[in-house]
């Protein structure tokens, strides 16, 4: 008994002895790993636009410009979807990142954005070797994984699609960032792969510092992007139940409940419950939804491997990685080549699971060569071989596939978005399309809708958005434009050099409009007639109430006309009204017994208006606008969002989170110091 003590005792310490030297080279490893990457990748950080207009980049460009120049919060955006609260667009890590290093690297938004997406992605290769070193607790296959990742891009050989949409096969984690903008994913997923690695470790065994760091990298990962914290829960739930099933043992479970509640402490300042109401409410607009056969086949895979991975690798640690990988193969497997040849659809878009069932392909690659038999070895190098000879165009030259546009000035994006700025300065425009997505990367254009509609609060903009651009009927169009406070509305036509032209039938409006501007390249701004300039109107209030509610299909006219005569005839009152700041707005109106004011910006809780010292009641309408009932006379009213209590009990959540945390890194700090005293008296 006393001779396994002493081996034990011996073990502890050669693992305390060789500590230091495994964090050095693993800093080391990760740090040329980073510089590696970034060579490869140098011009994206220095490009400023791609030569890719279709791109989503135009919309996390124009976040990171309106952020920087209203840090630390601007609470209200009055740009986006007539209004809205500015945490609910999207979650705020990229965004801050990006406005950060825009500001304090005298970079514009554009250049800051590319920047971060670069470093990002670099980070990413650093965290397969941390996961891998984790794991496998070998150099070599942590390098070779990170490596791999690097250059290869396995589902090149199998989705063709993917295969063709990749210039000179670049890898796919690569391209969705060069072509399609998705850099809140792809940063996410890089987070990611330090969280399992923190949590790995921390799962293990007592170690206070890596539970914390887990868990503010679970929190990182989910303030990015909520595909990337979607893959994180999945990868988490793996991992826990993995570790349990070969080590045993409750304490896996208390540990992973630490990680998560803290990490649920951590977002809990913007990560609150309306937000996931809100967001779960709108995922039907951004995603196709799951169907049932997809889920019941999800969950009859879940409880197969569960079973499966139970009878074959209880208490057997050895099997922990191979059962982990093994899993999130089949489930990010079943998911990306579901949504591409079955229709699976479990939740969200799954086929945007592409990247992480790459890696798992890389991973279980190397796996194979690794350990396993003869027939999974020569499976194995065959996948990476392939993988190889198909991304030898891309690393030939590697630089080529990122084409720089020098001259966004003469872009139609730019030239729109200057004149609307110059001529149209604070008018709400409707917009679309490409220059729905840029139309805010260099000034502030408000706009009847936007680019994050998973946080859209109005979703009756959705439905007029949708009836515009699809419908043929532009009579209630221009009911629907009235009604949402729009002074011109953007058309353009097939010879435009607009990207999309989502406007189906170009010449609806044309005769009926007065033409503002015209490119003579088929861009045309059309004035939407409105009686009084603004968003604020004196409105009969008993004919507001009496409005019926606006009917989500086609035969919605007779409503959409009856709210915007409520408002463009109503009293003969006009009303004033002047943004403050982003969360405040000033009202000047003479009212009259049995009339309000109706505001043309989206209802929230939030919004709360005085006059006179006087708390006035705000009401919703049914366009979810706001409505407030003055009293009679000359009114100046000042309409203030004020932060919602969610977000102050957040916060106080998200600092006794942060102190915890705190904490448990420095009782991992003192733990490792006294490890190292010991090992240094041992050797005395």
């Amino acid at each position: 008994m006393l001779g396994v003590m002493r081996d034990r005792e011996v073990r502890k310490s050669r693992q305390a002895e060789c500590l230091p030297h495994q964090m050095k080279t693993a800093a080391l490893d990760g740090m040329l790993l980073i510089l590696l990457a970034a060579v490869l990748i140098w011009p994206l950080f220095q490009v400023e636009y791609f030569d890719n207009w279709m791109s989503i980049d135009g919309g996390f460009i124009g976040d990171a410009r309106f952020l920087r120049e209203h840090l630390p919060s601007p609470g209200w955006a009055p740009f986006f979807y007539c209004g809205n609260r500015f945490d609910y667009l999207y979650p705020p890590a990229m965004r801050y990142g990006s406005a950060l290093i825009s500001r304090y690297g005298s970079v514009s938004a554009a250049r800051g954005y590319h920047v971060y997406s670069a470093l990002l992605y670099c980070l990413s290769i650093a965290g397969v070797y941390a996961l891998m070193r984790s794991v496998r607790r070998s150099r070599v296959f942590a390098a070779s994984a990170a490596l791999a990742s690097l250059i290869l891009s396995p589902v090149l050989l199998i989705f063709k699609p993917i295969r063709d949409d990749s210039a000179l096969h670049m890898p796919q984690h690569l391209n969705v960032i060069v072509k399609w903008g998705e850099v809140p994913h792809m940063s996410a997923m890089g987070i990611l792969l330090f969280a399992l690695s923190a949590g790995w470790l921390a799962l293990r065994g007592h170690r206070p510092g890596m539970l914390a760091a887990a868990a503010i990298l679970c929190a990182l990962c989910v303030s990015t992007n909520f595909y990337g914290a979607t893959a994180l829960a999945i990868f988490f739930a793996l991992m826990v139940w993995t570790l349990w099933v070969a080590h045993g043992g409750a304490g896996i479970w208390w540990r992973a409940a630490a990680i998560s509640g803290l990490s649920c402490g951590l977002t809990a300042c913007w990560l609150t419950p309306s937000y996931l109401a809100l967001t779960a409410a709108n995922l039907k607009l951004v995603a196709q939804p799951g169907n049932t056969g997809s889920r019941a086949l999800a969950i009859a895979l879940i409880a197969l491997f569960a079973a499966i991975s139970f009878r074959v690798g209880r208490h057997k640690p050895e099997r922990a990685f191979p059962i982990f990988l093994s899993g999130a193969l089949a489930l990010f497997g079943l998911s990306a080549l579901g949504a591409y040849y079955f229709g699976f659809h479990a939740i969200g878009d799954s086929a945007r699971f592409v990247p992480e069932f790459d890696l798992l392909l890389i991973l279980a690659a190397l796996e194979c060569l690794r350990r396993g038999p003869l027939a999974l070895r020569i499976c194995g190098g065959s996948v990476l071989a392939l993988a190889f000879l198909v991304a030898l165009p891309y690393l030939r030259h590697p630089w080529a596939v990122y084409v720089r546009d020098d001259h966004p000035q003469k872009r139609i994006e730019y030239r729109l978005s200057e004149w609307l700025a110059r001529n149209l300065p604070g008018a709400r425009v409707h917009t679309a399309s490409s220059l729905g997505f840029w139309s805010c990367a260099w000034h502030d254009v408000p706009q009847v809708g936007g680019i994050s509609d998973q946080g859209m609060q109005n979703q009756l903009i959705a439905l007029a958005d949708w009836q515009i651009l699809a419908g043929d009927k532009p009579v209630r169009d221009i009911y629907w434009l009235q009604a949402l406070g729009a002074d011109a509305i953007v058309v353009h036509g097939g010879r435009s050099q607009e990207i999309w032209h989502a406007i189906r039938d170009k010449q609806k409006f044309s005769g009926r409009l007065a033409v503002l501007f015209d490119s003579g390249e088929d861009d045309i701004v059309y004035r939407v007639p409105r009686r009084f300039p603004g968003l604020a109107r004196v409105v009969d209030r008993r004919r507001m109430q009496a409005l019926p509610e606006i009917e989500r299909n086609d035969d919605n006219e007779p409503q959409l006309r009856a709210y915007a005569e409520a408002l463009e005839q109503g009293p003969e009152s006009p009303a004033s009204s002047q943004w403050v700041s982003l969360r405040s707005m000033r009202i000047r109106a003479r009212i009259r017994e049995g009339e309000s004011v109706a505001v043309q910006v989206t209802y929230d809780p939030a919004w709360h208006a005085y006059s006179s010292g006087r708390s006035l009641p705000v009401r919703k309408d049914v366009m979810h606008f706001m409505r407030i009932d003055a009293p009679p006379g000359e009114q100046e009213i000042q309409l203030d969002f004020e932060t919602p209590r969610e977000n102050q009990i957040g916060r106080v959540a998200s600092l006794i989170a942060l102190t915890t945390v705190m904490v448990l890194l420095a009782l991992g700090v003192r733990s490792r110091l006294r490890e190292k005293s010991k090992t240094l008296c041992a050797g005395s």
